[in-house]
């Protein structure tokens, strides 16, 4: 009966803990999320739209692809970065990536969804609508100074 208290004791403490693996997968799966906004839904074209997708939790094992955008956007720049924050001896990590999508021709746009894996489990975000007008003419588009005729 011993045996069976300790065997019983070590199997508590082997999967209470949060890093055992069993056969390369996570015994105990971690919270993560993915989340897609953008800077604002509507925008003038050539205006450029920042789309920031936010990876939080345990991101270990997550694999980002190359996304896609609609055809009529160009990625005018990237950037990624990294937040660690430690609270009550707890550490939550996220990662933001940061588009700056430029828009080249008029309409309503879908953004995403945005997929990634983590430990081969997918996470996707909504779709985002972006509509892109055309920019309005100046108000004063008249030429300037006085008619006269020679």
């Amino acid at each position: 009966m011993r045996g069976v208290a300790w065997l019983a004791l070590f199997a508590l403490t082997v999967l209470a803990c949060p890093h055992t693996k069993f056969f390369g997968e996570e015994a105990w799966a971690q919270d993560f999320a993915i989340s897609a906004n953008v800077d604002k839904t509507a925008v003038m074209l050539g205006e450029p739209v920042d789309l920031t997708l936010t990876l939080t939790g345990d991101l270990s094992g997550v694999e980002v692809p190359a996304f896609q955008f609609p055809e009529g956007f160009v990625v005018a720049g990237r950037s990624q970065s990294t937040n660690v924050t430690i609270r009550s001896g707890a550490m939550e990590r996220s990662m933001s990536l940061l588009y700056r999508l430029v828009p080249q021709r008029t309409g309503t746009f879908q953004l995403g969804p945005f997929e990634v894996k983590r430990l081969k489990k997918a996470f996707k975000t909504e779709a985002i609508e972006v509509t892109v007008n055309k920019p309005a003419l100046p108000q004063n588009s008249q030429p300037q100074g006085e008619r006269f005729t020679l």
